[in-house]
């Protein structure tokens, strides 16, 4: 008999946390996912917090003058204690990276989940 080589992950449904945010681990190596959001964080903050004048995403942009790591983690870490409308979750988390256009990111997410 041989030894598995299949990784296992979690399910898309399953909440995030603000560690495997900040590094995704999966079977190939880890997403740094604030990094490779970047700069498109403040599409990225109104899809996920819901901010409709995108009024809460400025306000973090203001905090952290541009410092897309921090931007990022912070709407992340609000998301996760509730301050949006859309569940949390990694599928949710898929979802709103494809509506602002960053689908390889997705794609990405998505993959480490499937076997």
């Amino acid at each position: 008999e041989t030894a598995s080589t299949t990784c296992s992950s979690p399910s898309l449904d399953d909440k995030p946390t603000l560690p495997k945010f900040l590094s995704f681990p999966g079977c190939n190596g880890n997403i740094n996912l604030p990094q490779r959001i970047g700069s498109d964080y403040f599409s990225f903050g109104v899809f996920l917090l819901d901010d409709e004048t995108g009024a809460r995403t400025k306000a973090i942009m203001v905090t952290h003058q541009g410092n897309s790591k921090h931007i990022n983690r912070d709407i992340f870490t609000e998301w996760l204690q509730g301050s949006g409308a859309q569940p949390v979750t990694w599928r949710t988390l898929a979802t709103i990276l494809r509506q602002t256009g960053l689908v390889v990111l997705a794609e990405e997410i998505e993959a480490k989940f499937s076997s």
